[in-house]
């Protein structure tokens, strides 16, 4: 029979406990931040334009065929 490990998955035995120290997590999170690529206002407005167009799309075509289904089921019942 197996027996469970005592550690929770993923860390070693060995691994210190360590408190909550906000200053570490602001310094990390400013160094992840600064890895992230920002788009341009003419990408984000083009991405957005080109998101809005499919939202309009996609629900045209489901109204589209809901009025199809409800008309199909007006004749038949």
């Amino acid at each position: 029979m197996a027996t469970k490990p005592s550690t929770p998955q993923g860390t070693p035995p060995s691994a210190p406990i360590q408190k909550f120290n906000p200053l570490q997590l602001y310094t990390e999170v400013r160094e992840e931040l600064s890895k992230v690529v920002w788009p341009d206002r003419q990408k984000v407005i083009s991405e957005s334009a080109a998101v809005i167009l499919i939202v309009v799309a996609s629900a045209s075509f489901i109204y589209l065929v809901d009025s199809l289904f409800r008309f199909i089921a007006s004749k038949v019942f």
